[in-house]
């Protein structure tokens, strides 16, 4: 069976097909640009209709290179399995300079929607606070709600006297020092 031909045909065109198969990677450089430029993509609301773009050089390609070969040339190879493209400033579009591969946790504190709560002089998502102390985030969150000060809502101890987790206590303790 011939292979296509043209911009569509990227992966093969480039030798990245395995066993005539794109691989997994230009479907996610290729949902990068459908998120972007398609108003029928399930997630163009949150990206392209925000003004979320690709630059030229990843879109088009340049110099008769495909837009996917610069992309992987430029971001290098997925460096652990999991691993997503990440923008690094969640108003800008996907450049070089702006994208780098995530872990979930890392694109998860990286979303607009998170809430950022400074203690003790560090800045942080709920979801860290939460990690580090070794409490709930909704517990965070609720307290928040109710009006606690970030400081009250972070390092309050349970009204129910149960212990301190030793994760915290451990935090507590580097702090003072």
């Amino acid at each position: 069976m011939a292979q296509p031909k043209g911009a569509a045909n990227t992966a093969f065109k480039h030798g990245f097909a395995v066993k005539g198969k794109r691989p997994a990677i230009y479907w996610q450089w290729r949902h990068i640009i459908a998120r972007c430029y398609e108003p029928k993509d399930k997630d163009y609301g949150r990206y392209g209709a925000r003004g979320i773009t690709v630059c030229d050089r990843w879109h088009y390609g340049e110099g008769g290179v495909s837009g996917f070969v610069l992309w992987m040339q430029d971001m290098g190879p997925r460096p652990f399995p999991g691993a997503t493209i990440d923008r690094k400033d969640g108003t800008k579009g996907y450049t070089p300079d702006n994208c780098r591969w995530a872990s979930i946790h890392e694109q998860a504190n990286n979303k607009r929607t998170n809430v950022l709560l400074t203690a003790r002089g560090q800045t942080m998502t709920i979801a860290q606070w939460a990690r580090v102390v070794g409490i709930g985030p909704k517990t965070i969150g609720y307290r928040i709600k109710q009006g606690a000060s970030p400081e009250e809502a972070i390092f309050k101890t349970p009204n129910h006297g149960t212990k301190l987790t030793t994760k915290r206590a451990r935090y507590d303790e580097a702090i003072r020092t």
